[in-house]
């Protein structure tokens, strides 16, 4: 069977139940109800995949046929599963894993219109009525419920389809604002406004969380996110006509939810605020109108929904970078150990390299090379393969320990500014936190690797806590 996120679903409650809740009464996704349960468990530092069985949508109706799931990609663990890893690889081997597929492709596979689950159920014309879906309104001062999936768009000269995440807001039955911040769909979009054409856009709700891990590869423009794609789903993703443009424009056809329109030409329309990835409000500005032509879907579709500004959102975008950047740094240099965006730069603004060093001045020409590679990149870190990049603290404490500010640490002003909320505009920082080599340097202690290799702990640490034994009594005079 090919891959869908149903059957991911299935694959997590049956061997990973402990990864997985329900909320079998009905929650009113359009008033922060479906977030709040998703804003507990993070409190309590709990991050399941979350299954909604009785959303209410936008116009006060239960509809149990698009029942939300949220959080998929809530722990890395998660997401190795989803490339087939096992969950102890999780961390640094997930990342190669995923740089790994990054340098593959598949091709996608078309199929008939007719044995395509997205097309099951057709909806045109008087129809359409995208607020049946149990659309999530995440924060309280969001303009409105927000679609926080991925769309594809199709560059009008090459042919190649991007797929990248951008936020849908509802302004009625048939009619929406698309808040496009991808470089590589504006330069799509860009192409038909100059020429006054509609552009074909499409909003996918709902796949094998494979899909969306591919598409979020660092690719360069004319490369196919289809074809891309199909790498990290290990197979070929299979495509079908869309209802719309037919053959002109094929869509995913194991997706849960299809979403077709075109966007006209120099027509905009008021998007955001909005609670983004770092955990501040996006400013209101104006965005493309979609006009709305076609919503295919499964018979009963998973409404896929992430939960902004937490770790699932967090993962999505970390892991992809990480392989991205691990393979353009290692193309170049050849001694990247390690590449990883942490959470508390919300898996995109901060970045953690480990090399090894074999030159001075080598950390700073690794963190000049990787300021490029994403855009949403603010301060990078660059440390020896001693440091696991994986652990904060250890990373925190290279800084700390071997950075000379005065040559190791650089401030660029005057770089493009990113489009996330922060207070760092068009300043980046660069350091070089990795051990000096052109001068005499203490050098770090560690234990004898055979007494460590020796040492098995399950063989030395009994539970229970500390055993005594009775004590003899002291002898009388």
């Amino acid at each position: 069977m090919p891959k869908d996120l149903s059957g991911f679903i299935s694959r997590i409650s049956a061997e990973f139940p402990d990864q997985v809740v329900s909320v079998r009464r009905p929650v009113r996704a359009a008033e922060y109800e479906v977030t709040a349960i998703l804003q507990h468990l993070d409190d309590a530092g709990q991050f399941p995949m979350v299954l909604f069985e009785r959303p209410i949508n936008m116009l006060g109706q239960e509809v149990p046929e698009f029942p939300i799931v949220s959080n998929i990609y809530g722990t890395r663990e998660r997401c190795a599963l989803a490339l087939d890893l096992p969950i102890t690889q999780s961390k640094l081997e997930l990342s190669l894993e995923y740089a790994r597929r990054e340098r593959q492709t598949i091709a996608p596979q078309v199929i008939p219109a007719a044995d395509a689950p997205v097309k099951q159920v057709v909806r045109t014309g008087s129809e359409i009525d995208i607020r049946q879906f149990p659309i999530v309104k995440h924060f309280e001062a969001d303009l409105s419920p927000v679609i926080t999936m991925a769309a594809v768009m199709k560059d009008p000269d090459t042919g190649v389809y991007d797929v990248s995440f951008i936020k849908q807001f509802p302004k009625g039955p048939n009619r929406a604002g698309v808040s496009i911040h991808s470089p590589h769909l504006e330069r799509i979009l860009a192409k038909y406004e100059k020429r006054g054409q509609p552009a074909p856009y499409v909003q996918i709700i709902g796949h094998h969380p494979a899909f969306y891990l591919g598409a979020l590869a660092l690719t360069l423009y004319d490369a196919d996110d289809y074809h891309t794609i199909g790498s990290f789903l290990g197979e070929p993703l299979r495509l079908c006509p869309s209802e719309t443009w037919g053959h002109e424009f094929l869509v995913p056809a194991d997706a849960e939810i299809l979403i077709e329109g075109e966007i006209p030409p120099g027509e905009r329309t008021v998007v955001d605020p909005f609670g983004e990835v770092t955990r501040l409000y996006q400013a209101q500005c104006l965005r493309p109108v979609l006009n709305i032509t076609a919503v295919t879907h499964r018979r009963q579709a998973w409404y896929q929904n992430i939960f902004s500004g937490h770790r699932g959102h967090w993962n999505l975008g970390a892991i992809p970078k990480e392989g991205s950047v691990y393979n353009a740094l290692q193309r170049r240099f050849g001694n990247i150990k390690a590449v990883h965006l942490p959470y508390s730069g919300c898996g995109r603004l901060a970045c953690y390299i480990s090399i090894e060093k074999t030159r001075e001045g080598q950390g700073k020409e690794v963190a000049i090379a990787a300021l490029p590679e994403s855009w949403t990149f603010e301060v990078i870190v660059v440390v020896d393969a001693d440091i696991d990049v994986f652990k904060e603290e250890d990373v925190l404490w290279a800084m700390l320990t071997y950075m000379d500010p005065r040559r190791d640490l650089d401030i660029i002003h005057g770089y493009p500014i990113s489009v996330f909320t922060s207070a760092f505009q068009d300043t980046r920082i660069l350091i070089d936190a990795t051990r000096p080599l052109h001068v005499a340097f203490p050098e770090k202690f560690r234990m004898p690797p055979d007494v460590m290799e020796r040492i098995k702990l399950d063989e030395w640490i009994e539970q229970g806590g500390f055993v005594t034994k009775p004590r003899t009594p002291a002898s009388q005079p």
